[in-house]
């Protein structure tokens, strides 16, 4: 499987989930290490996108091989609770990631985007032991459209 992740250039080629230390999401709070992909490279632009106020400068976008041997966690919509794609972050959600990553069985997580619900989000526990296995496939530099917001 391919992931894209679109970051800041300066951090872009850290998978080691620091950012996540010192922000939350969605799906988790403040202190986990963890790392957002998107199954396209469109998505992961629309999630960017709709968490910046302007539009970014200095991004990257990688691509992301993730081995078809490793099994995957998946949430789907009807996992959820009514509230999932609301503003701001239902607590309901970072519990599940909590969870996902206490276990550390799984690598990856798939979760629905709110963006776009048809498509898939890819949530990747760094501190899983077979993080290791996972392959930058592409590194380049990504402007955004001016036009975007």
């Amino acid at each position: 499987m391919v992931v894209y992740r679109l970051a800041n250039r300066d951090y872009i080629m850290d998978l080691t989930g620091t950012g996540g230390l010192f922000g939350s999401g969605r799906w988790h709070d403040k202190g986990i290490r963890i790392l957002y992909t998107a199954e396209s490279f469109s998505l992961a632009k629309l999630e960017v996108l709709a968490n910046t106020k302007s539009i970014p400068k200095n991004y990257a976008l990688i691509r992301i091989e993730i081995p078809d041997d490793l099994e995957h966690k998946e949430l789907n919509i009807e996992d959820l609770p009514t509230n999932w794609n609301t503003f701001p972050h239902p607590k309901e959600l970072k519990v599940f990631t909590e969870e996902w990553i206490r276990e550390n069985k799984y690598l990856v997580m798939q979760v629905p985007s709110v963006h776009s619900p048809y498509e898939k989000n890819y949530l990747i526990n760094p501190m899983h032991p077979d993080v290791w296995r996972i392959k930058i496939l592409e590194n380049r530099p990504h402007d955004f459209d001016s036009r975007l917001k």
